[in-house]
């Protein structure tokens, strides 16, 4: 009688989803898995007083299996590393006050997108 094995095997297809409103692309088009599968909205860069201190972006992954599927407001911190004067230091405290508003009111965008019953 012959052996048999069982193996996995990467099935590679086009797959057609749905996409929210809000979706301005995906940063890789070529998901391996469903799992992968992440809408991104615009990205804004989150800046004051010549700092550049975040990103942020609407994210959903619909299929995710270990994160929420819910559209939540993706923020990635730049890298403002270093060292500052006094008043580099004050600037930079002042800057990140001025993101915090920016932040605050990408919230509200995304609140008022949830009330909304986007997809």
């Amino acid at each position: 009688m012959p052996r048999t094995a069982t193996v996995s095997v990467l099935v590679a297809k086009a797959l057609e989803i749905d996409e929210p409103d809000w979706c301005a692309g995906h940063h890789d088009d070529r998901a391996q898995y469903k799992v992968d599968i992440t809408h991104y909205g615009p990205e804004h860069n989150v800046a004051a007083h010549d700092y550049g201190l975040f990103k942020a972006m609407l994210a959903q992954s619909p299929y995710a299996e270990r994160a929420s599927r819910d559209v939540a407001l993706y923020i990635e911190q730049q890298d403002i590393t270093g060292s500052y004067t006094p008043d580099e230091a004050e600037q930079l405290a002042d800057a990140l006050v001025a993101c915090a508003d920016q932040l605050r009111a990408l919230g509200r965008e995304l609140a008022a997108i949830l009330a909304g019953g986007a997809r």
